[in-house]
């Protein structure tokens, strides 16, 4: 059974990459890319590779034009792999954008192709998916077969495993509220607000790109139906330090809700990958 490790960019995804580093050093690491993490995600990614030698394979999705028919990938060098929303333009293209109820952004850029490479190269049942889910994660973890958890073999909560960060050579560096998906829609207003004020040229692509590449005209995606230009208004008044503090004052700074990425797999173990053609 070959051991294939799903490395979103996360701390915990990334700690899970080590520890199966040492397990099986035939473990195959793959990665999933959006072009929409953020500029150090993928600097925390070749470090990776740099510092540790793994096995890494980088996939983007390939959506089929045409609806009801099942999307591919294609494969690039880590050297290629960065922030150009292309996959994003991609998935805008055919389906439009995701949003709060209908997040289907990371099926359908993460797990899909994940899935159909693995398939295609191991065959299925032929491979086993480890995921980077801790033990205080229990929500997220859902036994099914092919599927294990960091959970497993380790013991480590988060704060066990931003400690073990500190003592490595690298780290992510990236702030609570940014994340790795800058904007994602899991997040609450205040946290996308800060994520633009901290990160406005990145904000300002995102809403370009919406508006050239998506197919739905609203471009509702986040909280009480809000665009991201909305959500930017909303806080316009609001300073950024200000801001953080009141995020902070309120207990809602560092509430785990996509605090370090969005796996494949994550909340969608029991849907039906092999119907996924829309």
């Amino acid at each position: 059974m070959k051991n294939v490790v799903s490395l979103s960019g996360g701390l915990t995804s990334a700690y899970l990459a080590h520890i199966m580093k040492e397990r099986d050093p035939e473990t195959e690491f793959i990665f999933m890319d959006t072009g929409a993490e953020h500029p150090k995600t993928y600097e925390f990614i070749r470090n990776i590779v740099k510092h540790w030698k793994i096995r890494l394979t980088c996939l983007r999705v390939i959506p089929n034009p045409e609806m009801n028919k099942p999307s591919t990938y294609e494969i690039l060098s880590i050297e290629q792999i960065g922030p150009d929303l292309e996959p994003w333009k991609r998935m805008l293209k055919k389906y439009g954008h995701p949003y709060v109820g209908g997040a289907f952004c990371t099926d359908r850029m993460k797990t899909v192709p994940f899935i159909k490479y693995c398939d295609e190269k191991y065959g299925r049942g032929n491979y086993m998916t480890w995921l980077g889910m801790r033990v205080d994660e229990p929500k997220r973890i859902n036994p099914k077969s092919g599927i294990r958890y960091l959970a497993e073999i380790s013991d480590f909560e988060k704060q066990d495993v931003i400690e073990w960060w500190h003592k490595q050579p690298f780290d992510l560096g990236i702030q609570e509220h940014l994340g790795n998906c800058v904007f994602c829609i899991k997040k609450s207003l205040q946290k996308v607000a800060l994520a633009t004020k901290d990160e406005p040229f990145l904000a300002d692509k995102f809403i370009q790109t919406l508006h050239d590449f998506d197919t739905k005209s609203d471009k509702v995606m986040y909280r009480n139906n809000n665009s991201l230009e909305q959500v930017i208004a909303l806080f316009s008044d609001v300073g950024r330090d200000e801001l953080a503090s009141r995020m902070t004052s309120m207990r809602q700074y560092d509430t785990g809700s996509c605090s370090e990425s969005c796996e494949s797999f994550g909340g969608q173990i029991d849907f039906d990958f092999s119907m996924e053609a829309a």
